[in-house]
């Protein structure tokens, strides 16, 4: 019975047909979340900083000239900036993790196209996935802008092993190899995908 169990396996021993969803637009809205909220984060600790500033109490003490006074009034209860400012600090390391994250993300190369359609192949085969996923999972691999291989070889630049990798080997497999059950190149390495 095929399950993700079956699938990851099958991904681990054919690198190229291990490809994921990027998640482009919910990671860019998540970027944009993070960024509005520290918007208004900031927006809150300038506000603090400024009362603190024009406040018409001499014993209060002003504190952007010492981060020391700043923690110690916060332990007293006198102060929230400290607070706001650790609020802050939180929020902006996880926006640059994110960030970071995302930029890198982006560099991870998208799948040939012949990968693409040999694993949805492979998914729908009673031999392979027997289409195990069911619903939206079932579409994980439709939306082919969003999508990036984990495979670490690098696509060639040279145009007959482009021509025999993504014309010819899918050719043959649709036309004859599929057919007659035999085993067949892909990528160079020896396969049956099954």
């Amino acid at each position: 019975m095929a399950d993700y169990h079956k699938l990851a396996g099958m991904m681990a021993h054919h690198e190229e047909l291990a490809i994921f969803r990027r998640f482009d637009t919910l990671n860019l809205k998540n970027l944009l979340y993070m960024q509005a909220e520290l918007i208004h984060l900031e927006a809150e600790l300038r506000q603090m900083e400024l009362d603190e500033k024009i406040s018409a109490d001499p014993n209060k003490p002003v504190h952007p000239m010492s981060v020391y006074d700043l923690r110690e009034v916060t332990c007293t209860g006198k102060t929230t900036q400290w607070a706001k400012y650790q609020e802050v600090q939180g929020k902006l390391q996880a926006y640059n993790g994110a960030v970071i994250q995302y930029f890198a993300l982006r560099k991870v190369a998208k799948p040939a196209a012949n990968s693409v359609e040999c694993l949805q192949e492979w998914l729908d085969r009673p031999e392979g996935g027997d289409f195990f996923l069911k619903g939206r999972e079932a579409d994980m691999w439709e939306t082919v802008n969003d999508l990036i291989a984990l495979d670490r070889r690098q696509p060639s630049n040279d145009a007959l092993t482009s021509l025999i990798n993504e014309k010819l080997v899918p050719w043959y497999h649709r036309r004859w190899a599929q057919r007659f059950k035999v085993k067949y190149y892909v990528f160079g390495r020896l396969s049956h995908i099954n």
